[in-house]
C-alpha cells in the first residue's frame, strides 16, 4: 500500500465506512430488484442469477474492506 502523509487513519477509517456503505445501497438495490424479479409470474431465472452474482460479488467487496 502506498504512504499516506497527510490522512489521519481515523479519515482513512470514514473513507472505508463510506464505501461500505456505498456497497451495501448497491447490494440493496440489487436484492430489491431480485425481489420483484421472482415475483413476476414467470421469472426470468439468468436475470435472476446475474442478480445473486452481484450480490455476492459485492459480498466479496465487503468482505476484502
Amino acid at each position: 500500500m502506498a504512504t499516506y502523509t497527510k490522512l489521519t487513519n481515523d479519515e482513512k477509517a470514514a473513507i472505508v465506512d463510506a464505501e461500505v456503505r456505498n456497497l451495501e445501497y448497491q447490494m440493496y438495490a440489487l436484492e430489491v430488484q431480485l425481489i420483484a424479479e421472482n415475483a413476476k409470474t414467470t421469472p426470468d431465472a439468468e436475470r435472476s442469477n446475474a442478480l445473486t452474482a452481484l450480490i455476492t460479488e459485492k459480498q466479496t467487496q465487503i468482505a476484502a474492506l
